[in-house]
């Protein structure tokens, strides 16, 4: 049985693998900018209520809403779902009432997460050549045939250098695949951290998206952003 050796396997082609696998499992949601308020003085170890604004009842909000909580616990802080405090059928809430009610259940930082910008725009993309071009005889295949006819071994071999050697062929152009139209999404969610006992806005993110349909694993990435920069900027602290 043959095997294959993988140290045959050219460096350059390894490489260009690489960078396909790469851009595959790239995110489609990334932070792309934060600002941070470096007067701010929080408490330690906080507790945390995590809230998505949106569509009531989506399943991507609450999925992100649950990845964000379980990310901070993990981290040893204490986060607890906005769907505990308030529901999510409201689309508006009252600022003060909501800042009395995180006060009354001692929460100490809001982290908000929503949608803020949304487009969409459909592009063509043309069909790619199906292989090559090919080149045959002006008369078809008959032509050619033709061409082999004769009486003697001198006659063909006249006839052959004849055939290639004339200009009378006609190019049959590679058949192109059908073109498709996609439709490019593109999405900015804004990130908000407020200390309750203020209220100030502390922490403030963006982050771009191309899909509106976000994978669990993209969520998870998306999560992971947010919280990593809230703490890099020592707003969390055990």
């Amino acid at each position: 049985m043959k095997t294959l050796n993988i140290y045959r396997i050219p460096l350059s082609v390894m490489f260009l693998i690489s960078l396909l696998l790469l851009s595959s499992c790239a995110s489609q949601i990334k932070l792309t900018g934060s600002w941070t308020n470096k007067q701010a003085k929080v408490k330690k170890a906080p507790v945390i209520l995590v809230m998505v604004l949106g569509k009531p009842n989506s399943e991507v909000r609450q999925d992100v809403e649950n990845k964000i909580v379980a990310k901070l616990t993990k981290d040893g802080f204490k986060a607890v779902s906005g769907s505990t405090l308030f529901k999510p059928q409201a689309a508006k809430r009252d600022s003060a009432e909501v800042v009395n009610t995180l006060r009354k259940n001692n929460i100490d930082l809001l982290l908000t997460n929503a949608v803020i910008s949304k487009s969409e725009e459909n592009r063509f993309i043309p069909g790619a050549l199906q292989g090559n071009d090919i080149a045959v005889p002006a008369g078809g295949a008959a032509a050619a045939a033709g061409s082999y006819t004769g009486f003697s071994v001198y006659n063909n071999y006249y006839n052959y250098y004849n055939y290639y050697g004339s200009n009378s062929y006609q190019v049959i152009e590679a058949p192109k695949a059908i073109g498709e139209t996609v439709t490019d999404v593109y999405i900015v969610i804004e990130s908000n951290l407020y200390e309750v006992a203020t209220p100030e806005l502390i922490w403030h993110g963006l982050s771009a998206s191309t899909t509106k349909d976000p994978t669990s694993h993209e969520i998870s990435t998306f999560t992971k952003s947010v919280i990593d920069d809230i703490r890099k900027n020592n707003l969390l602290i055990k």
